[in-house]
């Protein structure tokens, strides 16, 4: 939004707001060549107050401006701007109801329906992510119906998902951003939906069955785009990947009907973890895709050219060790700078992975959720230090690593190299320091 406050936002909902700027800055030019020629942030603002209806009494009220500053300010400017557009004489317009009627009559009216945007994170930083963008906008094209973005704490797939967002949101009717963060139960999420959907007219204590369907069906007859963001906060602690928390199955429902029905629309998932749902129905060729986001890359260096690190020559093998995670390279380039004045190679030699406090935590939340299986396989991978394959870890360990070691991949915290299996080096450092500490003294 062009506009330098946040007055009056709930506009955007309503009216294609973009088009209109554009289109009376092409009135405003045409009735006031000496002014500037783009809407001011103030016009910007007056405009949608009247598009939400409220009075210039009522807009001067939440502008802390005398009622009459505003009533001059909009009869020397948008009341002309917006006769202009419509094609109307000059000092027409009697009544301020008259602007809103008027555009709407003119067809700027949105038909876009925009549902819990205020939750959209902003995204002021981008890195590389060219390739998975591509993959992504390739996918809502070929009317992918389901798609879960999958990568360990950090990696960026609420940023990923943000940008494409960005890229795609003119493809469709209504565009919905949902945060699973506060682990909202499924009824209370569809009931919310539903409120705000246009065309729908449903009992609100209906059960979430009906609910569902109505969900589905509008799904069906409009181009939705729905991102359901941090879905691995509804998934259980202490057990295999994938399992919901009680209370909270009926997201599975949800999803395989997602994945089942025949609709227009997309749903953007991201998620630690994935759910048997997703496994089930996914494939290369179906409209169910997974995409397993891995680190940045050489991208990653406009990380640590931002953090003003030293020592560039070796910046490619700070990449590596922390495997391009953008907020753990984020994270450690600051104590780089704080520890050793910003220069990698002095850093480097002290041949440590650095785990601070911050890296630390994210780890420590996939730690927690791990089931005794998948902890005690940690452990021993910890202990072996070198990669090992299936075979080498059921002769030294047990024939019953299968499941959890699935578990831990899945999570992204044990890492398949041509050598084997072994923990990610970050992981590696935080599983040794908990041995170390849980050691008898």
């Amino acid at each position: 939004m062009a506009a330098d406050n946040d007055l009056f936002l709930e506009a955007q909902a309503s009216w294609d707001l973009d088009r209109l700027y554009a289109d009376l800055a092409i009135a405003k030019q045409q009735t006031a060549p000496h002014k500037q020629p783009s809407l001011t942030s103030m016009e910007q603002e007056l405009l949608r107050g009247l598009l939400c209806r409220y009075s210039p009494a009522e807009i001067a009220a939440q502008r802390f401006t005398a009622p009459k500053t505003v009533e001059v300010n909009l009869s020397n400017t948008l009341y002309r701007y917006v006769e202009t557009l419509t094609g109307r004489d000059h000092n027409v317009l009697e009544s301020w109801r008259d602007v809103a009627d008027w555009l709407a009559a003119a067809g700027y009216t949105s038909t876009w329906r925009k549902i819990n945007w205020s939750q959209l994170p902003d995204v002021p930083v981008f890195y590389g992510r060219q390739q998975e963008l591509a993959t992504l906008q390739a996918w809502a094209a070929q009317s992918c119906r389901l798609v879960m973005v999958l990568g360990p704490g950090g990696i960026g797939k609420t940023s990923l998902v943000v940008k494409l967002v960005r890229h795609i949101q003119s493809q469709f009717d209504c565009l919905i951003w949902q945060s699973l963060r506060p682990g909202p139960p499924l009824e209370a999420v569809l009931q919310s939906w539903l409120a705000q959907l246009p065309d729908l007219a449903i009992d609100p204590t209906a059960d979430h069955h009906r609910q569902l369907a109505s969900v589905i069906d509008y799904l069906h007859s409009h181009r939705c785009l729905v991102v359901l963001d941090n879905f691995d906060t509804l998934l259980q602690e202490g057990d295999f990947a994938g399992h919901y928390r009680e209370g909270y199955g009926a997201y599975g429902d949800f999803l395989r009907q997602l994945g089942e029905a025949q609709h227009q629309s997309c749903v953007l998932i991201t998620s630690r973890e994935s759910t048997k749902e997703i496994v089930m129905l996914e494939g290369p060729n179906r409209p169910v895709r997974s995409l397993d986001l891995p680190g940045l890359g050489e991208a990653a260096q406009g990380i640590l050219q931002e953090a003003n690190l030293s020592g560039e020559q070796h910046w490619q093998q700070l990449i590596r060790i922390y495997r391009g995670n953008p907020l753990v390279l984020k994270i450690v380039a600051s104590n780089v700078r704080d520890l050793f004045n910003g220069s990698v190679s002095d850093f480097l030699k002290q041949r440590i992975t650095l785990i601070t406090s911050d890296v630390s935590f994210l780890i420590e939340q996939q730690f927690e959720r791990l089931s005794m299986a998948e902890k005690e396989l940690l452990y021993a991978l910890a202990k072996l230090q070198t990669p090992a394959n299936v075979d080498r870890l059921q002769q030294e360990l047990t024939p019953h690593i299968l499941q959890p070691l699935g578990s831990l991949v899945r999570r992204s915290l044990v890492e398949r190299s041509a050598a084997g299996f072994t923990l990610r080096p970050v992981v590696m450092e935080y599983v040794c320091d908990r041995i170390s500490r849980e050691a008898p003294s």
